[in-house]
């Protein structure tokens, strides 16, 4: 695995980038930034931020072996993938990243496809309207409606998200532990738990590491459409009022994402909780290598690691 387990070694000194990462990110280097041209309030941009994203996905994640089911679970559409080789009963709810903006279903069907073989679980991926047309809170109230329609026969589940798609997890956590039900287990990829806070690694990686400080503050900002985030721990779960109860949680970070230092936090806000929580910084590495699998043999090795620790925690 291209990481470094819990403890005082997730902090060492910094890595040099993966050669993989470089070499795909060259390849994009003349492209325009993922968010040109898109503004707080209007829809101006965001179709063309979306292409882009989904055709950077489709590079870094390769083609989906094969279709998903299209259904609706609470009313919301989801991607049901199921797997080659089914290994558990477990359900495993899938939230995809891209900042509540850009991703979409079809930009991560190879990525939920490839939890559903690894796992041997059946995958629910949730289709989650995007702001800016729809801000806060519809994605969370989507997430919720869906996992809630899933699980609602007591079925064990595990709940597994990439960046805002974490978010949108760890809330959805939260929610469901205080209803009674919580997932057996979480995967959170670098998350952003908390609007609020400042971290260092914002500046440290703020440019030429595929998410910028800036994609991070227009992200937030077509998100919140002016609400206030202080004091929520619907949009900052690290800030709830006790984690205590937290279902088991695997957080992964990458040394060169501006999220880095926000994903630390809340492992260790988890662990100071008595969660049973696993730090997993991978320090080579950018934000978004949960989907460049296909072009980056480093990702690729950290996500099957990732994978097999979620799979282990499912078979308690």
């Amino acid at each position: 695995m291209t990481g470094v387990p819990d403890g005082a070694g997730a902090d060492t000194p910094r890595a040099p980038l993966d050669p993989g990462v470089r070499a795909l990110l060259d390849r994009w280097a003349d492209q325009p930034p993922m968010f040109a041209g898109t503004a707080p309030g209007t829809t101006d941009g965001v179709p063309e931020a979306r292409a882009r994203f989904a055709a950077q996905m489709a590079e870094g994640a390769g083609p989906a072996p094969r279709a998903p089911e299209r259904r609706e679970a609470g009313g919301v559409a989801v991607r049901v993938h199921r797997p080659a080789d089914p290994a558990t009963d477990a359900v495993v709810v899938f939230l995809h990243g891209g900042g509540w903006v850009l991703g979409t279903g079809d930009a991560y069907d190879t990525v939920a496809a490839r939890l559903a073989d690894d796992l041997g679980a059946l995958v629910v991926a949730v289709d989650y309207r995007p702001a800016p047309e729809h801000p806060f809170p519809a994605p969370l109230e989507d997430t919720l409606a869906a996992v809630r329609a899933v699980t609602g026969d007591g079925t064990r589940y595990a709940l597994v998200g990439d960046s805002a798609g974490a978010n949108l997890a760890a809330v959805a956590a939260l929610t469901l532990r205080d209803e009674g039900r919580p997932p057996a287990a979480c995967l959170l990829v670098y998350p952003p738990p908390d609007f609020e806070g400042r971290y260092p690694s914002v500046a440290e990686n703020a440019e030429g590491y595929w998410l910028t400080a800036s994609d991070v503050k227009t992200c937030s900002k077509l998100y919140l459409a002016g609400h206030d985030p202080r004091g929520d721990a619907r949009l900052s779960p690290l800030r709830a009022p006790t984690l205590a109860g937290f279902p088991a949680t695997i957080v992964a970070t990458a040394g060169y994402d501006p999220l880095r230092d926000a994903g630390h936090a809340f492992a260790d806000a988890l662990a100071a909780a008595g969660v049973d929580v696993r730090r997993r910084e991978h320090p080579t590495l950018v934000h978004g290598f949960y989907g460049f699998t296909a072009a980056v043999p480093a990702a690729d090795t950290a996500v099957t690691a990732l994978h097999a620790e979620l799979a282990e925690l499912l078979a308690r």
